[in-house]
């Protein structure tokens, strides 16, 4: 086919038409549909009764309140596809891009029980650097990943997590008090970002932001850590930045259509 691509027109339409009702939070009319898309009305009834055969879309009351909404099999699929989706794979490339673009190193944690542990990560070539390992570990609220997977959970889930052990003091600038972490917490909840001032290792100062599944939860956590003597207000506005973009464009890859914000409870 000399590498051209060819879009069959039915098949395209069945895509538009599945992926209009993702995008919208409540079910569509049939007219609704046809003149988002521009398809004739008997076209779209064909297609919609395919669609219902296989349980890709399914309607709900009848006559002129009858509504479309997505169908049961689209679950199926995507439940495949999180089984499958390994989110270090995904992340590797766009933590690298993260590192390029901030000159600092950075890492993707995922956290196991009231710790991270370190999946993904790029170093970078400045003279003095925050080292990252793969599989190094740290208490999650010492680490900018690990508060800011905290962040988006919520006040109950996060004080499960912190009853499973004392918090661990690792320098004289780690938060150990619950009340006081929590605190902390509501403002990554707010604006997204987290800090580690010196908390994991004296010295360096990291910045987090959380990575979301399909269903908007929390499921990992990227970082950019930085030697105190290079941290400048113009380098923290960059980072916030380049973190916001890397976490939602993983976030994006995994399923998320959303803000990157706390689900609702």
């Amino acid at each position: 086919m000399g590498g051209r691509s060819i879009l069959v027109k039915s098949a395209t339409r069945a895509l538009d038409v599945l992926e209009l009702l993702a995008a919208r939070p409540e079910a569509m009319s049939h007219g609704d549909i046809a003149r988002a898309l521009r398809i004739p009305k008997s076209s779209l009834t064909d297609l919609i009764g395919t669609l219902e055969q296989r349980h890709y879309v399914s309607r709900e009351g009848s006559g002129t309140a009858e509504r479309i909404r997505l169908g049961p099999a689209v679950l199926g699929l995507a439940g495949v596809l999180l089984r499958r989706t390994d989110v270090t794979r995904l992340a590797q490339p766009v933590v690298a891009a993260l590192m390029t673009r901030t000159g600092e190193s950075a890492a993707l944690v995922v956290r196991q029980g009231a710790e991270v542990v370190v999946v993904c990560k790029e170093n970078c070539n400045q003279p003095i650097l925050y080292s990252l390992q793969l599989g190094e570990r740290g208490p999650v609220n010492a680490s900018a990943g690990g508060k800011a997977i905290l962040g988006l959970m919520t006040a109950e889930e996060v004080d499960s997590i912190l009853a499973t052990a004392p918090l661990p003091r690792l320098t004289p600038r780690t938060v150990t008090d619950p009340a006081a972490l929590q605190t902390e917490l509501a403002t990554v909840a707010r604006d997204g970002i987290a800090y580690s001032r010196e908390e994991m290792i004296e010295g360096i100062v990291a910045m987090g932001h959380a990575v979301l599944d399909a269903t908007g939860r929390p499921c990992a956590g990227l970082s950019v850590g930085v030697p105190k003597v290079r941290f400048t207000r113009d380098k923290e506005k960059l980072l916030a930045e380049a973190l916001r973009a890397a976490a939602a464009e993983i976030s994006a890859m995994l399923g998320w259509r959303g803000a990157l914000r706390r689900a609702a409870a």
